[in-house]
């Protein structure tokens, strides 16, 4: 017995020699990795600063321009998009973000009209909502506050004079119901969701982010860069399902070698999330349908290449872009017609 423990004694000051040795290194380890942090924090380091998606030519390299400045994370990755409301965050689905955008963008053009004929009207206040659902009602209550004084307004005017004349309707956007001012309900999404101001000038995909807004069968849809806030997980399915299937049938015109290089990049540009985003509005296809995308910066080259078959894989729609300098741009039958 005495013979067989001396034998075992070796192997187990061996083992604990082995325990201690690797208690050590991981507590060497740690402290080198204190030391990482603290020299990236003095550094100005974010690792949560978003980076290139892996779909386009510059996956993977950092966003932005080394400036100072806060900025929200993108949603790519969620499954939500958050906005913020009065300064407060709130998740929503993108179809419930659209939803609010045109419902406060409505409710505040029929609030301006009234004003001009009723400086002193306001709507009745209402309880702030915890909700998204409940700020779409508030915003929804407030429109119809407006439209009912307005038509009072014009039935019997001001003073009893009739008053001066109402404006006329807006104008149809698309091919469904009348629409708020496209570059307002632009403007409104980026302050919704958190994205930095154009200051009035083209936006630019990396600093800014990219946003399309349109309509289809009385459906409003914006559409968002990969980059951007409100870009989600089921955009970036959506992106990369297109990529390939357009890989696959267009070789000649597609990057087949690395999905990530020009011109594959543009599936997950503004205008093509807009357009997939439509057609999931609609059961999956936009054939037949007529419409128009305003986007507040201009189409790119690969976006020139690949929305006219990104349309012809979703239905052939006849879809008219209209950039933030004017540009007018009509596709239809896999090109350009105008």
């Amino acid at each position: 017995m005495l013979e067989d423990e001396l034998e075992r004694r070796p192997f187990e000051f061996k083992t604990a020699y082995l325990r201690l040795k690797s208690e050590i290194a991981a507590q060497r380890f740690v402290h080198h990795l204190r030391q990482f942090q603290a020299l990236l924090g003095k550094a100005g380091f974010n690792p949560g600063q978003p980076r290139n998606p892996a779909g386009q030519s510059d996956g993977g390299q950092w966003v932005g321009d080394g400036t100072a400045r806060a900025t929200p994370a993108t949603a790519r990755g969620r499954l939500t998009v958050t906005i913020y409301v009065r300064g407060r965050p709130l998740d929503a689905s993108p179809a419930q973000a659209t939803q609010l955008v045109v419902a406060q963008v409505r409710a505040r053009e029929a609030i301006r009209q009234v004003r001009e004929l009723d400086p002193t009207w306001r709507p009745r206040a209402s309880a702030s909502a915890n909700t998204v659902e409940g700020e779409i009602r508030t915003a929804e209550f407030h429109a119809r506050e407006a439209g009912i004084r307005l038509m009072e307004l014009a039935r019997g005017g001001l003073g009893g004079n009739n008053g001066p004349p109402l404006n006329e309707p807006a104008p149809r956007f698309g091919t469904g119901s009348s629409a708020p001012p496209p570059f307002d309900a632009i403007n409104a999404y980026r302050t919704l969701t958190g994205m930095p101001d154009t200051a009035l000038s083209l936006a630019t995909r990396a600093s800014q982010g990219t946003v399309a807004f349109g309509e289809v069968d009385g459906k409003y849809v914006f559409g968002v860069n990969s980059n951007a806030p409100g870009y989600t997980v089921a955009d970036q399915t959506a992106a990369e399902a297109m990529r390939d299937r357009l890989v696959q049938r267009y070789p000649d015109v597609m990057a087949t070698d690395n999905p990530g290089h020009m011109p594959n990049n543009a599936v997950f540009h503004a205008e093509a999330n807009a357009l997939l985003r439509a057609a999931a509005a609609n059961g999956g296809t936009l054939a037949g349908r007529t419409m128009e995308i305003r986007v507040d910066r201009q189409l790119c080259r690969s976006c020139g290449t690949v929305l006219p078959l990104i349309g012809l894989q979703l239905g052939n729609p006849t879809v008219r872009f209209r950039d933030g300098a004017g540009q007018i741009n009509t596709m239809q039958n896999g090109r350009w017609i105008e």
